[in-house]
């Protein structure tokens, strides 16, 4: 039992640091934005570089979210999800894989604890952390916004 929890620790434990560390990231990077966008404003409204209309609260919005830290946001995303959703997905390969030996017929080659069992859960735990990060990737990509000037047009 002691080796498990070693290797439990020796995998997960660097993932959970690594999701630490990008969440610290991303508090980090929100801190101070609305700050910077407040300065920001001013500069541009001295110097007469903003698209007119723009008010002061619509500004510092779309400067809040073009400017967040998006990266480090989603990556700690995905690596929370992947570590907590872990132990779901491996009970569910579990519950099938016992479901598949059951309906074979009780056949050596799905008996739990073999090879074949083995195989199916980490390569199932792969796929589904696979799925994880594409989704991550799609939610980032898909809602990347455009330049602070474009954003600004538009308002």
């Amino acid at each position: 039992m002691v080796y498990g929890d070693l290797v439990l620790w020796l995998v997960f434990g660097p993932l959970v640091l690594a999701a630490v560390a990008f969440t610290l990231r991303s508090i980090i990077g929100l801190v101070g934005l609305s700050a910077e966008a407040e300065h920001d404003f001013e500069y541009r409204r001295r110097h007469d570089m903003l698209p007119s209309g723009v008010e002061h609260d619509d500004f510092v919005s779309v400067y809040v979210r073009i400017n967040r830290p998006r990266g480090a946001m989603h990556v700690a995303a995905a690596l929370w999800g992947a570590l907590l959703a872990t132990p779901i997905i491996a009970m569910a390969l579990e519950f099938l894989l016992e479901l598949l030996w059951q309906l074979s017929g009780q056949s050596r080659v799905f008996e739990p604890g073999y090879l074949v069992w083995a195989f199916f859960i980490f390569f199932g735990l792969l796929g589904a952390w696979a799925v994880i990060g594409y989704a991550v990737a799609r939610h980032y990509h898909r809602r990347t916004p455009r330049s602070l000037e474009d954003e600004l047009r538009l308002l």
